[in-house]
């Protein structure tokens, strides 16, 4: 698994340095650098930046470290971000803003080393329940465990989130299908496909997650039916995800 890692910060020779010391933990990293807050924002608020992990300096001029992480969680809560500093100072408002860590300048191999395995050993855990959805020049990464059901309308697939937001991509649920997990996910009908996690009813002919009604057409009904009740049976012993 590619995981992607931002760098920030207004020195070049730092940003080389630690470019060099991420690519000899794994060569396979795709990198980001930026030298101003102000532009690494910009690209993160205009989805050009979808980053797993920001090394983040927190003396910068215009917007400092501390500054550019305020509003980076503001629409980024998830991004794990790792502060780099000559000095301590900054230890209260960086434990504020959730960082993750927190490593004094120059960075030792070995300091970054354990901060690297421990966050891609979360980002591993994290990215089993993730489903990316792309549409028009925009990407979003779904924890699959949001999404109530799923219906196709011509080329596009709809995703109906818990938030009650709706994602689109172009696809079939023929396809689909393959990236889910079979044993929440349930084709119920040619146009439709549900998380029986989020099911509230099954009736004769159709499911309901909150007021909406999802059709089972004849074809699907006793997959369905056998399946839904495995389902509940697994449940009852600890079986929903987590």
């Amino acid at each position: 698994m590619s995981f992607k890692i931002a760098i920030c910060d207004d020195s070049s020779d730092d940003i080389e340095k630690l470019t060099q010391a991420l690519y000899k933990y794994d060569p396979m990293f795709e990198l980001f650098s930026y030298t101003s807050g102000i532009n690494l924002m910009q690209d993160l608020m205009d989805k050009q930046l979808d980053a797993d992990i920001l090394f983040l300096d927190i003396y910068m001029p215009e917007l400092d470290g501390i500054q550019t992480a305020q509003k980076i969680r503001s629409v980024k809560k998830d991004l794990k971000i790792v502060f780099l500093t000559n000095s301590k100072d900054h230890y209260p408002q960086a434990y504020e803003l959730f960082a993750f860590n927190y490593l004094i300048k120059p960075v030792k191999q070995e300091q970054l080393f354990k901060v690297l395995q421990r966050a891609i050993e979360e980002l591993s855990r994290v990215h089993i329940y993730k489903l990316s959805i792309q549409y028009k020049g925009t990407s979003h990464n779904v924890d699959y465990r949001e999404i109530q059901y799923i219906e196709s309308q011509n080329r596009l697939l709809l995703f109906y989130l818990s938030d009650h937001t709706v994602l689109r991509c172009y696809g079939k649920l023929d396809e689909i299908e393959y990236e889910l997990p079979n044993q929440y996910f349930l084709r119920c009908h040619q146009s439709f496909m549900v998380n029986l996690y989020h099911v509230t009813e099954m009736g004769e002919k159709y499911f309901r997650i909150g007021k909406s009604i999802i059709s089972i057409s004849k074809k699907y009904w006793k997959d369905v039916k056998d399946r839904y009740y495995v389902y509940l049976f697994s449940s009852m012993d600890g079986g929903k995800p987590q």
